[in-house]
């Protein structure tokens, strides 16, 4: 038997044991890079619906000489037609004339407030299913001058 090489019960179990060392270390380091990289990108689509919103709320708002606010807003402009705002769902809806587009989706709520030529528009984003991930942010745009 002197010509037979292998590995002694001790060999083993030593390779085995620094082997679930190492898995225990590396598997729980993965998983929460995983986890963060997830919540980052969830962060991020939640932001980027309220910054979309943010834009043609800001371009309507201040084109618009009107409001009335409430659960949804309607902006009249100079040429007396209307642009609403409707939370459909979760999806928060501008229809302009027969064009209605989706700004954004998964907004868990949304509220208007007209105070004078000022406009307020508070919106949560909370994707589904997201890992709590929720934004909320608070626009004011002034409505444009009367002559």
């Amino acid at each position: 038997m002197k010509g037979e090489h292998g590995f002694t019960l001790a060999e083993l179990l030593i390779t085995v044991a620094l082997t679930g060392i190492l898995a225990g270390i590396v598997g729980p380091t993965i998983y929460q890079l995983y986890n963060v990289s997830q919540f980052g990108s969830d962060s991020f689509e939640a932001f980027h619906e309220l910054q979309n919103s943010a834009s043609w709320f800001n371009y309507d708002g201040q084109t618009a000489v009107s409001a009335v606010g409430g659960s949804g807003l309607t902006l009249t402009l100079p040429s007396a037609q209307t642009v609403t705002y409707t939370l459909s769902g979760t999806n928060l809806q501008r229809t302009s004339g027969a064009s209605t587009i989706t700004l954004a989706q998964n907004v868990s709520s949304v509220g208007f407030t007209v105070n004078g030529r000022l406009v307020t528009m508070v919106l949560t984003s909370a994707p589904q299913d997201r890992m709590g991930v929720s934004q909320q942010e608070t626009y004011v745009v002034y409505l444009r001058p009367v002559p």
